[in-house]
């Protein structure tokens, strides 16, 4: 079964005037916190084979923790994981994904609230709180997606 995961970025910089929202980057914390969460997550047996993240700074700064902690793999950037993205669309692009994926592959995929428990949502009817450099891991049943868990930040930086 071909796995997600459905990755928060860590924490950002508050808006500063005149900066774009896709251009916060993540705070010293951040960056601090999200390593730890990204290396728990690999501890755990959670090892991407591929990555997605949106075009967002604050996104590709959280992929760049989860490879430095898993190692290299192919990763894009996805303007399906914005976060005013659409969930039904988003679930089409993922089954195009799952379809040229191997069985035991492992997606990451880093996005933005609301839309992370919106296509939570969307994909397996749960209502979840998802929270700065937390993990929701789903997997493709064969033709339906299935909740598998969710990691809160602390649990993977303990």
């Amino acid at each position: 079964m071909t796995t997600l995961l459905l990755i928060r970025h860590g924490i950002a910089e508050d808006p500063r005037p005149g900066q774009r929202d896709m251009d916060r980057a993540l705070t010293e914390e951040g960056w601090l916190r999200t390593r730890a969460a990204m290396k728990g997550l690999v501890a755990l047996g959670q090892v991407p084979t591929r990555g997605f993240n949106s075009p967002y700074r604050r996104a590709a700064e959280t992929m760049t923790c989860l490879q430095e902690a898993a190692g290299a793999f192919p990763m894009e950037t996805s303007l399906e994981l914005v976060p005013g993205g659409h969930p039904p669309q988003a679930d089409l692009w993922l089954r195009g994904l799952v379809a040229e994926a191997g069985a035991a592959d492992v997606l990451a995929l880093i996005s933005h609230q609301p839309f992370l428990s919106d296509l939570i949502f969307h994909l397996t009817g749960r209502d979840m709180d998802v929270k700065k450099a937390s993990c929701t891991v789903i997997q493709w049943a064969g033709n339906a997606w299935r909740f598998e868990r969710q990691y809160q930040p602390s649990e993977l930086r303990a």
